[in-house]
């Protein structure tokens, strides 16, 4: 539970506890693969443990990182000729790296871009997957800042995003 209230939290803890068997594990720092560090301008979120695990798993820990998830214009097609990779290997990093997305949408238009060749992922598909994992490796340590409200200031969350590098005029 969160709230801005410190006194309202802890009556309602109290009322929970006594309602209900539970224990009080104090402030979030882990859930579903999230970590949350509460630091002096808010709560950062990340999954920095997560995507090491990922580079493991996919024998990228040690590669070079790259400053962007996908080249500049990449296009993917399906090529009949070209070689075929093992389906179950890509998707598994597929499925990793749409599950860190949640920390880091900078990767979620280039995992959504070859997300669509699971069916028969090819040489220069999984090129473009291992891509995204060498832009995480330079961004590990990045996350989300949600910011404190001090007070009567408002917090507005505002984005732009240019992910296809203006291939798509719509």
């Amino acid at each position: 539970m969160t709230g801005s209230s410190e006194e309202e939290i802890q009556r309602f803890k109290q009322f929970m506890m006594a309602e209900f068997e539970m224990t009080d594990l104090g402030k979030l720092s882990h859930f579903l693969g999230l970590e949350f560090n509460q630091v002096q301008k808010g709560v950062f979120m990340h999954q920095s443990r997560y995507a090491q695990e990922i580079l493991k798993r996919f024998g990228m820990m040690n590669c070079n990182s790259v400053s962007t998830p996908a080249e500049a214009g990449l296009k993917l097609e399906k090529d009949p000729e070209e070689e075929l990779v093992d389906a179950t290997e890509f998707r598994k990093l597929i499925g990793s790296l749409r599950y860190l997305s949640n920390s880091k949408p900078d990767i979620c238009f280039a995992v959504s871009l070859i997300s669509r060749f699971m069916r028969e992922p090819k040489m220069s598909h999984m090129q473009a997957a291992k891509r995204v994992l060498r832009f995480v490796k330079g961004t590990i340590d990045s996350g989300a800042l949600f910011p404190f409200e001090g007070g009567s200031e408002k917090s507005d969350l505002l984005g732009y995003t240019d992910s296809d590098w203006k291939r798509d005029p719509e």
